[in-house]
């Protein structure tokens, strides 16, 4: 799937892309920028995005925070899919 392939889909379920970050190889994504108002983000390799990282760590937050709230010694598998999958604020 190529990167406006990817927009597309986005567009249609009403997301609006405003930034991409990504290392040397998505360079040739600049020319794209032109034709559209997103932010380009072109970081070295293996070096961290600290928004997504940020989001990660808030995400492992509220995950621990959940799954030590039931009196459970073991999680039923639905309770840790139900976690896994609530929508982030």
């Amino acid at each position: 799937m190529s990167i406006k392939q990817a927009l597309q889909v986005y567009n249609r379920r009403s997301f609006k892309i405003q930034h991409i970050s990504g290392e040397r190889q998505f360079e040739h994504i600049r020319k794209l920028r032109s034709d559209t108002d997103i932010n380009l983000n072109i970081i070295g390799c293996n070096e961290p995005v600290p928004a997504i990282e940020w989001f990660i760590k808030t995400i492992k937050e509220r995950v621990r925070a959940i799954a030590n709230q039931p009196p459970f010694e073991t999680y039923p598998h639905r309770l840790i899919k139900y976690v896994s999958s609530l929508k982030i604020n």
